[in-house]
């Protein structure tokens, strides 16, 4: 079993892996190819597309994927000061307990005006703490995906917790100088940068396990990465091994 994730951001300044206005182009593409191999998906996506580019939005549910919440705009205006500061004072990236209320039911209210529920959810750069699950849990989210480093998918405090456990195609240049040799979009879980065709290995590797174990396999794999890297050749040949297994949407999981 595996479940297909990625993440859809409203204009960023600066974004490297920015498409267009917003990233929603580059997933339609990711979901024509997904539908190709008759795979099922789910995409996080910021509120602000959804108040922007409503109709766009709309058309993405034309494929088999469900959209869940991933904060209305990336936390504002976000700089390395001020992520500082949440982590000092609130330990957490995400900010105080009074603004993650007040962004995840923005969110929530982007969602519902365009007649969607919000029923899942991953916060920007997976920008958690306690404080977050529970408001979660009290605007009626079921499932979050939001933790790295835990295998199984878990319940605690009427959430559903589907780690990522396949390593994340995550870009390396916010994280780093921007230099030739750091622009390769793939790290994190894997120790240090890699090619694109040595994460693609990883990747197989660890869904076959999984799936010898009887582990959900819960990836996350960018549209907007993968638009960037190659327009989406990449992703057309993971796609193809992916489909022969079994893919879900997050809230089609039956524990």
């Amino acid at each position: 079993m595996i479940f297909i994730t990625g993440d859809v951001h409203s204009k960023i300044k600066g974004n490297w892996e920015h498409q267009g206005p917003s990233e929603i182009f580059a997933a339609e593409q990711y979901l024509k190819i997904l539908k190709k191999f008759r795979l099922s998906c789910t995409l996080f996506i910021n509120g602000k597309c959804l108040d922007n580019e409503g109709e766009k939005v709309r058309k993405l549910l034309e494929y088999d994927v469900e959209l869940g919440g991933h904060t209305y705009d990336n936390f504002g205006k976000i700089n390395l000061f001020k992520s500082y500061l949440n982590r000092k004072f609130f330990n957490c990236i995400y900010g105080s307990e009074k603004f993650q209320k007040k962004d995840i039911k923005k969110t929530k209210k982007a969602f519902e005006k365009k007649g969607l529920q919000m029923n899942s959810w991953r916060t920007h750069s997976f920008g958690s703490n306690e404080k977050t699950f529970k408001i979660l849990e009290k605007n009626r989210v079921k499932y979050v995906s939001d933790l790295l480093g835990h295998i199984k998918i878990f319940e605690k405090n009427n959430l559903i917790h589907f780690p990522i456990n396949i390593p994340v195609d995550q870009n390396t240049i916010a994280y780093g100088k921007l230099r030739p040799e750091s622009r390769d979009p793939f790290a994190s879980c894997t120790k240090g940068r890699i090619t694109p065709d040595e994460w693609f290995e990883i990747l197989k590797q660890r869904i076959i396990k999984n799936e010898k174990k009887g582990i959900p396999s819960i990836l996350l794999i960018h549209p907007g990465t993968m638009a960037t890297l190659d327009n989406f050749q990449l992703f057309e040949e993971i796609a193809r091994f992916l489909s022969k297994f079994e893919s879900k949407k997050i809230s089609e999981f039956k524990g």
